[in-house]
């Protein structure tokens, strides 16, 4: 990285401009000059020296002194562009580069780093994390070791998706799927659903227990009673939805979903007149036969695009104030109310 560079002082650049220490940090600490301390051309003379010996300089004092390349970088560690992976990460690289254009930066994919195991390596030699002023990431599951180096090293970056890879306090945006779960068991429980069952993935990443934590608590439970089970054997799940009588199947994501509808078709099940069907996930664009299926809007575009101004905002803050910025979100899916959960009728 840039960082391991040599270092160019600030006595190194007071001597190339012909000024002293003092005038060089007053004239970084205040790179618009909105001060009248210093004249315009000594406050010339120290931005050439800086722009002379920028290629080895110290990165915070490059951005303080609005050195940087306008180059964010965006780094996927599983891949992103497969026709598999496009519904998750489609809405996101939509937003980030909506953003990007907005603020006049260009991005800079990092692909070079090889695949292996399903992920890629952020620190692997190829990847040309030094070009860039900052970075978005992206992914299911990151690496903790990662996450730990770049804030060890006060690299620009914010995640995206609350992370707890790491007890590194990690700059991230993301999405709270706990508040609108709860109001789908709401909503459910409103239609008469005594029973129910979730059908999960078994990850143990921050979202998917998020989601697992709503199902399960006690506020839950007390209203609705839920059978948990994964999907290792998806042909197991109607023998369990009929052993526990449930008339509601929530499912981790849409695609979970769509797999249980057509077990439970195949079983003889009439969904979602005897079973309904409820995704924790965005559901825009699923449909289950004719009906919308019930779920979550996902604000992945406004997520992205605030995952990108916090980005802005690390970048042009010097590294040493960074722990006085707010820089962990979350922000709330909104629940869809399709036609897949339905009022539940007596046989």
């Amino acid at each position: 990285m840039t960082s391991k560079s040599r270092k160019i002082t600030q006595r190194e650049i007071a001597r190339i401009a012909g000024v002293s220490q003092t005038t060089v940090s007053t004239v970084l600490n205040d790179r618009e000059g909105s001060t009248a301390r210093i004249p315009a051309a000594t406050r010339a003379r120290v931005m050439e020296a800086i722009e002379r010996s920028a290629y080895v300089a110290d990165p915070a004092a490059r951005r303080l002194a609005g050195l940087d390349n306008q180059i964010i970088g965006v780094f996927t560690y599983e891949p992103a562009l497969s026709p598999e992976s496009m519904d998750f990460y489609g809405p996101l690289l939509n937003g980030i580069e909506r953003s990007a254009e907005t603020l006049g930066c260009d991005l800079l994919f990092f692909t070079s780093s090889p695949v292996q195991d399903g992920r890629r390596k952020l620190f692997h030699r190829r990847t040309r994390l030094g070009l860039a002023d900052g970075c978005i990431l992206l992914g299911q599951e990151m690496d903790g070791a990662d996450l730990d180096r770049l804030v060890d090293e006060r690299f620009p970056f914010v995640a995206v998706g609350r992370r707890d890879e790491t007890d590194a306090r990690v700059p991230y945006v993301g999405i709270d799927y706990a508040a609108p779960t709860v109001d789908l068991i709401d909503r459910a429980v409103g239609l008469g659903h005594e029973r129910a069952v979730y059908v999960h993935r078994g990850r143990e990443t921050a979202t998917a227990r998020d989601r697992r934590g709503a199902v399960q608590s006690p506020a839950a439970t007390r209203r609705i009673r839920t059978t948990l089970v994964t999907d290792e054997d998806l042909t197991a799940v109607a023998g369990t939805v009929r052993d526990a009588g449930a008339t509601l199947v929530l499912a981790e994501d849409a695609f979970l979903a769509e797999d249980v509808v057509h077990v439970l078709h195949t079983e003889g099940f009439d969904v979602p007149n005897a079973v309904s069907v409820a995704a924790l996930a965005e559901v825009r664009g699923h449909r289950i036969g004719e009906r919308a299926l019930t779920g979550f809007h996902v604000r992945r575009r406004q997520v992205a695009a605030e995952a990108l101004a916090l980005l802005q905002r690390l970048i042009t803050t010097a590294p040493e104030e960074w722990d006085t910025l707010d820089t962990q979100r979350l922000l709330s899916a909104d629940l869809e109310a399709g036609e897949t959960v339905v009022e539940r009728r007596s046989a």
